[in-house]
């Protein structure tokens, strides 16, 4: 799994496991849920069958740790029509990898799991997405949306997405758009991340002291968004450091949709076109059995580098 994949999904965890001692009994999962099995598993169009996490929930009073929360020897399969893949613990934590070689992905295709530990079973079922295809990536005039100028992509190689003129880009300077043939999915989600670990800040703002400065991270996630026009603006706010980025947008399933939109972890910022809701009370799991998230999407990326702004 990518390093914007999983970080996209640290906020399960942070949910449902961590602040126990600023929890109140009976807050998101009351006590009387204590060992309930928290899955963690998913799944990209073309890209293999991957590791998945089998965790289980801890009482709001007890504090967290990996030892109390991770699972061994559960027996995990995911089905794929009359094809069952069968997952095996790795070394003696929470992850579970494919027995063998992990077979690809396939859109448009209904995977289930079955995790079962002792008398208790966690089950899902995902549908996967289309493919998803980023076909143009642009810099467009803040006021009048006219196209600046062509951004190389990664057909045109690593290289020049990162090194060619058109993808340099002064901060704060028109608009990132990304282009595409939407597909039937309920939303997107976008994770922008930092690759230049030591490069400089590029956000500077008044009301922005130094503690905030330090608060600052190189990976930032959307809400879920609707982009029924094929385009995604890539928001300025969420880049704060210069160097090479990488923005991946996803299309979601149901599943992920679900609980990008109910999470509170999830909502927060100021995306143009976000689906997410208000007011829910807990997640949306979409499991039988536990909690936490099934799912699966299509995913492409586009890449560019942040010069200081003018």
């Amino acid at each position: 799994m990518g390093s914007t994949q999983r970080w996209l999904l640290a906020g399960v965890y942070f949910l449902l496991f961590s602040c126990a001692a600023e929890r109140k009994p009976g807050e998101l999962l009351g006590p009387s849920e204590e060992g309930v099995l928290v899955v963690d598993a998913l799944l990209l169009v073309d890209q293999p069958l991957p590791d998945l996490y089998i965790r289980k929930t801890i009482g709001p009073s007890k504090p967290w740790t990996a030892e109390f929360v991770q699972v061994t020897g559960a027996q995990v399969e995911i089905r794929q029509g009359d094809r069952v893949f069968f997952y095996q613990n790795a070394t003696g934590t929470g992850r579970y990898v494919p027995a063998g070689i992990p077979p690809i992905v396939e859109p448009n295709t209904t995977y289930e799991l079955k995790a079962t530990l002792d008398n208790k079973q966690v089950r899902g079922i995902t549908i996967t997405p289309s493919r998803f295809r980023i076909e143009r990536a642009v810099l467009v005039d803040e006021e009048t949306l006219v196209v600046i100028r062509e951004m190389k992509t990664f057909d045109d190689g690593e290289d020049a997405v990162f090194n060619s003129l058109e993808n340099q880009v002064n901060y704060l300077s028109g608009l990132l758009e990304a282009r595409f043939q939407a597909i039937d999915v309920p939303a997107y989600q976008v994770g922008i991340q930092s690759l230049d670990l030591d490069s400089e800040r590029v956000i500077g703002a008044d009301f922005l002291d130094e503690e905030d400065y330090a608060d600052l991270e190189r990976q930032e996630s959307s809400p879920p968004l609707e982009a029924e026009d094929g385009i995604l603006r890539l928001p300025w706010f969420a880049i704060y450091f210069g160097g090479r980025h990488m923005i991946r947008i996803y299309a979601l399933d149901k599943n992920w949709f679900d609980f990008t939109r109910s999470s509170p972890l999830e909502n927060e910022g100021g995306f143009v076109g976000s689906l997410a809701g208000d007011n829910f009370e807990r997640p949306i799991f979409n499991l039988e059995g536990g909690i936490g998230l099934f799912g699966s999407a299509s995913v492409d990326s586009v890449g560019f580098f942040v010069l200081p702004r003018l």
